[in-house]
């Protein structure tokens, strides 16, 4: 009676262990034309705070790099990259635990890269990748993208398309479980213009919501104001069906945007991760 007491307990322990996804975008990684080499140490460092079972990077830029990056921070992980990067080559890549997911499929849609002949355009791609929770046995496609970057009428117009293919997929996949995630690149969130209020009209056409909406800010940048102080936004996102989110447990952000409590900060304050890894932060959201 004991042993089928324990066995239960056990099981149900398995069937209920929660799980996490976050994104990532490592700034060109592992040179930026501007910051220089990625500080490949500092990087690891916060990949292993934000460890979750499946985690999307975006601006892969040195591939080689990455797979090593990846190999000795997340020993045992398997991931998908794109092989679509856009002009700037910086590819999106999944990275899952195979412990945890099983893969099942890849897709890489190139409507999000500008392309009219199913070829790799300037911009990024969408990459889809379908793992099966062992646990569970219930089936998600998370769906990397890096969208438009940019504030100017031609490149909102840009990333509005984007939008528009992104309510598409969800469509698509309505009777699936899709997650969407990486850097919306949503210039206006903090200001909510005419950009936020295209993306909030996505999202709520679609029926899908914003983590980002529990948390102050993704990165940071030089700002409007002036002054030696640097602002915080939110480019980044994890966008969830409605019918998921009654399984979210915990959003959180990392990196200096945590460190900072997303307050104004002079580029000393924001410290070696925003110089020399990224002005990005991980964003993490934590599953039932």
């Amino acid at each position: 009676m004991k042993f089928s007491f324990l066995l239960i307990l056990l099981l149900s322990s398995h069937a209920w262990a929660k799980w996490s996804v976050s994104t990532y975008n490592i700034r060109n990684f592992d040179k930026d034309s501007g910051a220089g080499q990625t500080n490949v140490a500092e990087l690891g460092k916060i990949i292993k705070s934000v460890q979750s079972d499946v985690m999307a990077f975006e601006e892969v830029v040195n591939r080689t790099a990455f797979d090593s990056l990846i190999k000795q921070n997340l020993p045992g992980y398997a991931y998908q990259m794109s092989n679509c990067g856009g002009f700037g080559k910086q590819n999106l890549a999944v990275v899952y635990n195979p412990k945890v997911f099983e893969f099942m499929s890849t897709v890489e849609d190139l409507s999000f890269s500008g392309s009219n002949n199913n070829s790799c355009g300037s911009l990024r791609p969408a990459l889809l990748v379908t793992l099966m929770h062992i646990a569970s046995k219930k089936i998600y496609t998370f769906g990397a993208v890096h969208l438009k970057a940019g504030g100017d009428n031609r490149a909102m117009s840009q990333r509005w398309k984007q939008y528009q293919n992104l309510a598409g997929l969800v469509k698509k996949y309505a009777a699936q479980n899709l997650i969407l995630l990486g850097d919306f690149n949503t210039t206006g969130y903090n200001i909510q213009d005419q950009d936020y209020q295209r993306f909030e009209d996505m999202l709520s056409g679609a029926g899908v919501r914003t983590m980002s909406e529990n948390i102050g800010c993704t990165n940071y940048w030089k700002g409007t104001l002036g002054g030696a102080e640097f602002q915080s936004s939110v480019l980044d996102h994890i966008v969830l069906q409605d019918k998921n989110l009654s399984q979210v447990m915990n959003v959180r952000v990392g990196a200096h945007c945590a460190m900072m409590d997303c307050r104004p900060a002079t580029p000393q304050d924001l410290g070696v991760s925003y110089q020399s890894v990224s002005d990005h932060c991980p964003v993490q959201v934590t599953f039932r």
